[in-house]
C-alpha cells in the first residue's frame, strides 16, 4: 500500500529533486512556442515570410525534433541521469547561442531544430519521466512541481523578451539566454539529483536489477495496445491549441486591434493559473488517478480559446490567460501519471518519448493548420469552433478507451 505523505514534508525532504526538475523545465522555454512567437513579427519581418510560410518553417522543423526524439527518448531509461542530463543542458545552452546567428530560412529552420528538440523535447522529457518514475504515491504532486517551471517561464521569458527589444535586436537575446542557462541551470545538476531514502519508485537502474512483480509494458507492447491510440487525441490536442494560437498571437492580436504589449504581460495572469491548475491537478491524480481525469484536462482549453475568438474587448484578456494558463497547467500532472499507471515505469522513457512525439506532432500541426487556414481566409472564430469541436471528439474516444480498460481489468481480476 502506497503511503500518501503530506505535500509540505514531502517538499522539505525532496526539493533538490523537485527543484531540478523545476529548472529543467524552466529552460525548455527558450524551446517552446511562448518564447520563439514572442520574436515571430521581427523574423517574419527580416526573412519576408508570411504567415504560412513561417508556420510551415516551424512545423517541418518540428516534425523532424519529434522522429529525433522517437529515437533519443529511451536513452533516459539506459544512460545515467547526471551524465545524460549534463549533456543535454550543454548542447540547449550552444543551441540558444547559435540561434543567435541565423541568416535565413535555412539557418532559422536548423536554429529551431536545434532549441526545439532540446528544449522542448529532451529537457522536458527528462524532467517529467524522472519525476514519473523516482515517486509513486506523490507522483502526482512530483509532476506538478516540476512542471512549475513551464508557467514561471512562460510569466518571465515574454515580457522580458518584448522589454528586451526595445532595446537591442533581437538576435542579442538568444545568446544572453545561453549565458543565463550555463550559469543557473549547468551547476546545480550535479547538487541536486541524487537519490534519496524517500523516493518510493525506483530510478532506471534499480528497475533494471528488479524481479518482474508487476506489469511493465515495452514501447512495443504499448503500440500494439489499441487503446492507446484511443488516447493520442487527447494528449496531442493540448500541445495544438496552445502552440498553435501563441505562435500566430502577433497576428491574431493585431486582428482584433488590441494592444501586444498588454498582451504579453497578461502571461503572468497564464502563469499563475497554471500554477494553480498544476497544483489542484496534482492532488487530484494522487487522489483518484490520472484514469479518472484524463477525458476532462481539455475542457478550459477550449473555455479559453472560445473567449478568445469571441471577446471584442481587451479587459477579457485575464479570463483568457486564466481558462488557457489553468487549463495547460492541469494537464501536465494527468499526462505524466497516466503512463506509468497503465504501463510501469520500466520502460517509462521509451513510453514517454513516444507519447512526448505525439505531443511535439501535435504542436507541430497547430501553428501550420492554423497559419495555412489564416492564409485562406478563415475569421479566428471559425478556428475557435473546429478546435473545440476536434477537443470534444478527442475526449470521447478517450473516455471510450479508459471505459474498456476499467472494464477489462475487472473481468482479469
Amino acid at each position: 500500500m502506497l503511503r500518501l505523505q503530506g505535500t509540505l514534508p514531502f517538499v522539505r525532504q525532496e526539493w533538490r529533486f523537485l527543484l531540478f526538475g523545476l529548472l529543467l523545465t524552466f529552460w525548455s522555454g527558450p524551446g517552446q512556442t511562448y518564447v520563439i512567437s514572442v520574436l515571430g513579427g521581427h523574423i517574419r519581418a527580416d526573412f519576408d515570410l508570411s504567415n504560412g510560410e513561417y508556420g510551415t518553417i516551424y512545423t517541418v522543423a518540428t516534425l523532424v525534433c519529434a522522429a529525433i526524439l522517437w529515437k533519443a527518448g529511451p536513452l533516459v531509461d539506459r544512460l545515467p541521469l547526471k551524465s545524460f542530463v549534463l549533456k543535454v543542458g550543454l548542447l540547449m545552452v550552444a543551441a540558444m547561442m547559435s540561434f543567435g546567428f541565423v541568416q535565413g530560412p535555412i539557418t532559422l529552420f536548423l536554429g529551431i531544430i536545434a532549441v526545439r528538440f532540446m528544449g522542448q523535447g529532451m529537457m522536458t522529457h527528462i524532467a517529467l519521466t524522472s519525476m514519473a518514475r523516482r515517486y509513486e504515491a506523490e507522483r502526482g504532486r512530483a509532476v506538478a512541481i516540476a512542471a512549475l517551471g513551464f508557467p514561471l517561464g512562460e510569466a518571465l521569458f515574454p515580457p522580458l523578451i518584448v522589454l528586451a527589444l526595445g532595446f537591442v535586436d533581437w538576435r542579442l537575446i538568444w545568446p544572453a539566454m545561453a549565458v543565463m542557462a550555463a550559469v543557473t541551470l549547468l551547476p546545480a545538476i550535479p547538487l541536486l539529483i541524487r537519490h534519496t531514502s524517500h523516493q518510493d519508485g525506483a530510478g532506471a537502474a534499480e528497475l533494471r536489477a528488479a524481479d518482474e512483480d508487476a506489469k511493465h509494458w515495452t514501447r512495443a507492447e504499448m503500440l500494439r495496445d489499441k487503446k492507446f491510440y484511443f488516447l493520442v487525441p487527447t494528449a496531442m490536442t493540448p500541445a495544438a491549441i496552445i502552440t498553435g494560437l501563441f505562435f500566430h498571437q502577433v497576428y491574431f492580436i493585431g486582428l482584433k486591434g488590441w494592444n501586444f504589449e498588454l498582451w504579453t504581460l497578461s502571461f503572468s495572469v497564464f502563469a499563475a493559473a497554471a500554477l494553480i491548475g498544476g497544483v489542484a491537478s496534482g492532488f487530484l491524480v494522487d487522489l483518484f488517478r490520472a484514469k479518472r481525469l484524463f477525458p476532462f484536462i481539455l475542457l478550459p482549453l477550449c473555455i479559453g480559446m472560445l473567449v478568445f475568438a469571441y471577446a471584442e474587448s481587451q479587459i477579457f484578456t485575464v479570463l483568457i490567460m486564466f481558462f488557457l494558463g489553468f487549463g495547460s497547467g492541469a494537464a501536465n500532472p494527468v499526462l505524466s501519471s497516466l503512463w506509468p499507471e497503465l504501463y510501469g515505469t520500466r520502460h517509462l522513457g521509451a513510453i514517454r518519448s513516444v507519447v512526448t512525439v505525439v505531443m511535439v506532432f501535435g504542436s507541430a500541426l497547430g501553428p501550420v493548420f492554423m497559419g495555412l487556414s489564416l492564409d485562406a481566409g478563415a475569421s479566428l472564430e471559425l478556428i475557435a469552433i473546429v478546435s473545440v469541436l476536434l477537443a470534444f471528439m478527442a475526449a470521447s474516444f478517450a473516455k471510450i478507451a479508459l471505459f474498456c480498460d476499467k472494464k477489462q481489468s475487472r473481468h482479469s481480476r
